[in-house]
């Protein structure tokens, strides 16, 4: 295979041509919240300190749980890896003994091997073994020569990867299985549109109260939509008031925790908002629920409305940070009607 080169920083994004031809490729394998990192144990302790760099998101529920979990495997796993959806194959060492340095020489033309010696360490690639896959390839001579590009190829190497989610998972959740009937109805009550997935259902609908709540189980999930008059988010103070109490005016029955607890300036389909995040309970003890929670407030101008749309999720012993990235996806699919 080879990784075309399109930039003077050798940092690559496009399509590999493969020595077998253009026979037709499957969709990659694994979840999308996974990484196959393929290297030696020699190599390991550098290549998880750079990928742990790079890789820095996390939810707190409250527990941290990292966007994506790096799962390690020997270079001899390599043919029966190859079609995860996104794959990583590392070599530092430069020991010919080294099974990693080995299979990233096998991989590369040799002409391009030495230019990352010598030069910029690391390629990406897609659908490489597969079609919607991110293909990384690592091959320094030094750890200080891979070092040196984690602030260069922070953003982009995250971006590629949050991108390559959005893909994969928006086709899985805004598949032909939505709840169209529900869309339909919340537009035409109301004037803005959801893409709604299959299974979600109201909860409470309230035209004069100017708030709609949606759910789903398995795992426990709610959407809360509700919007004002005027302009509410010129100052933090404000709007950090606005998000604090507007659980138990919506909801009721739970409240945010000051733990991790954050707010800051974002952005949402073009609007300026505010995103909060942090860790919802139950105000009743009797029954203790919880988990992570994220809200967007912004202005709308064309209606003159501040909206605020909050989801979370409680799904105690596994895994949450892949559902609430899913929730970020239906939300932001939120649009005014004008």
């Amino acid at each position: 295979m080879y990784f075309y080169q399109k930039t003077p920083l050798c940092f690559v994004i496009g399509l590999s041509v493969l020595l077998s031809g253009c026979s037709l490729k499957r969709e990659a394998l694994g979840a999308d919240n996974e990484i196959r990192v393929i290297c030696s144990e020699i190599d390991k302790p550098a290549v998880i300190t750079y990928l742990k760099s790079i890789f820095t998101d996390t939810l707190y529920c409250p527990e941290p749980e990292p966007y994506y979990y790096l799962k390690f495997s020997d270079p001899s796993t390599y043919t029966a890896l190859n079609r995860q959806a996104q794959v990583i194959v590392a070599a530092l060492d430069r020991d010919p003994g080294n099974p990693g340095y080995n299979l990233v020489k096998k991989m590369l033309p040799e002409n391009q091997f030495k230019e990352m010696e010598t030069g910029d360490p690391v390629i990406l690639a897609k659908n490489v073994n597969a079609n919607k896959q991110l293909f990384m390839v690592i091959n320094a001579s030094t750890k200080e020569q891979l070092f040196a590009t984690i602030e260069e190829k922070r953003d982009f190497i995250r971006e590629q990867f949050h991108d390559q989610f959005i893909d994969r998972q928006s086709r899985f959740i805004f598949g032909d299985d939505r709840n169209k009937k529900l869309e339909d109805s919340l537009k035409t009550e109301y004037g803005w549109t959801l893409k709604i997935p299959w299974g979600w259902q109201t909860i409470r609908s309230q035209s004069d109260h100017s708030f709609v709540w949606i759910g789903k189980e398995m795992p426990f999930q709610w959407i809360g939509i509700s919007w004002e008059a005027g302009n509410l988010v010129n100052d933090e103070l404000s709007v950090g008031e606005n998000i604090w109490g507007w659980p138990a005016s919506h909801y009721g029955s739970i409240r945010f925790n000051e733990y991790h607890f954050s707010i800051e300036k974002s952005q949402f389909r073009g609007n300026n908002a505010w995103r909060a995040e942090g860790i919802w309970e139950t105000i009743d003890l009797k029954e203790s629920k919880g988990g992570p929670f994220r809200s967007y407030v912004f202005y709308d101008e064309g209606k003159d409305r501040t909206y605020h749309l909050n989801y979370l999720i409680h799904f105690p012993g596994s895994d949450k940070s892949i559902f609430m990235r899913q929730l970020d996806l239906i939300v932001k699919t939120f649009s005014v009607l004008h």
